[in-house]
């Protein structure tokens, strides 16, 4: 018996960032694997990492996550977008993923002791994991605890020892993060820098970023911010920058998932 903390990044559509508002009951992440030690494991915390447009302080909006495990045979459940629409797409799914949720999680950030003192990042400690509530205004009075108990299907991890589950965001309130950084120049696919403009880089972006552009595009993982324009990523650029494309980072929500064992 053990605790540990599993760190999930879900891929929040880019073209849906660049559009604007991701508003109520839209899809704010498909399906979002990470990997746990083998067995049951009680979900007894999840602090939010909620990242706002252009660095700024913004306050959070509510979402909801649904939790899943894999397929019997280790493939991951199939997309809750309409096989028609993109990320974004009212949450309607099909049939194969019913048997595979295992609980879900109200996040609202009015009772999550969202933390306004930081500057570029708020933190919401959320306080009732085990989520068995449909809506904001229903939560009070629940206490601090968890229920909810995940457990992946045998062998579905990368690895022996560890099994897969997987993580969704619902939009329960409006999400906004249409950028306005962008790409000053032209860099290549020769090299791992990169010029940007318009707003200071060090309040947009991190060590461990994914950042694509504006076109859905891959730039790559930055390894260091070096100064309000400049961005060093840990390879060669994935695509060539376009000159003026906004740059978007593709996890602008992380959970840090705590777990007893």
């Amino acid at each position: 018996m053990g605790y540990f903390n599993v760190t999930a990044k879900p891929y929040i559509d880019i073209h849906e960032q660049h559009d604007g508002n991701i508003t109520d009951t839209l899809l704010l992440a498909d399906w979002t694997s990470f990997e746990i030690p083998k067995g049951a494991a009680k979900l007894i915390g999840i602090t939010v990492l909620y990242r706002g447009k252009d660095g700024a302080d913004v306050a959070p909006t509510d979402f909801e996550i649904i939790w899943a495990k894999s397929n019997p045979d280790g493939s991951a459940p199939t997309s809750l977008a309409n096989t028609m629409e993109a990320v974004g797409a009212p949450a309607v799914g099909s049939p194969p993923w019913f048997n595979l949720i295992q609980g879900k999680t109200y996040v609202d950030v009015s009772n999550g002791l969202s933390d306004g003192d930081l500057t570029y990042l708020n933190v919401v400690a959320v306080p009732n994991v085990s989520g068995g509530v449909a809506a904001a205004s229903s939560i009070d009075g629940f206490p601090n605890n968890s229920n909810i108990v995940l457990q992946g299907e045998p062998n579905s991890g990368t690895n022996v020892g560890y099994d897969k589950l997987y993580c969704a965001l619902v939009a329960k309130a409006t999400h906004n993060w249409e950028s306005t950084i962008a790409v000053d120049g032209t860099p290549a696919t020769t090299q791992a820098d990169m010029t940007v403009k318009t707003i200071n880089a060090n309040l947009v972006f991190a060590p461990g970023d994914v950042v694509y552009d504006e076109d859905d595009r891959l730039m790559g993982t930055i390894k260091s911010v070096n100064s309000a324009t400049s961005l060093t990523f840990e390879d060669n650029l994935s695509n060539a920058g376009v000159d003026s494309k906004m740059l978007y980072n593709a996890s602008p929500i992380t959970l840090v998932l705590s777990f007893k064992q």
